[in-house]
């Protein structure tokens, strides 16, 4: 999974650029602010808002995994 999101990163970067409000991704975003200097906290942020939206993801799949499968036990 890993080397597949930084190939992707590479992808992005690559061909869609880095543009700041226009092209830029989550990832990209938190790249550029690695790059700044004191742009370790904003980094960060991203980092965790990132983290947060994938938890959130994860929750709402199984839910929805958990719902679907109860309604085929019912039929």
């Amino acid at each position: 999974s890993f080397a597949k999101a930084m190939g992707e990163f590479g992808a992005t970067i690559t061909f869609v650029s880095n543009i700041p409000n226009e092209t830029q991704t989550l990832p990209s975003a938190i790249y550029t602010f690695t790059q700044v200097p004191g742009g370790d906290d904003g980094a960060l942020r991203l980092t965790l808002i990132s983290i947060v939206i994938s938890m959130a993801a994860l929750v709402a799949s199984e839910m929805l995994a958990r719902r679907v499968g109860r309604r085929m036990d019912i039929e």
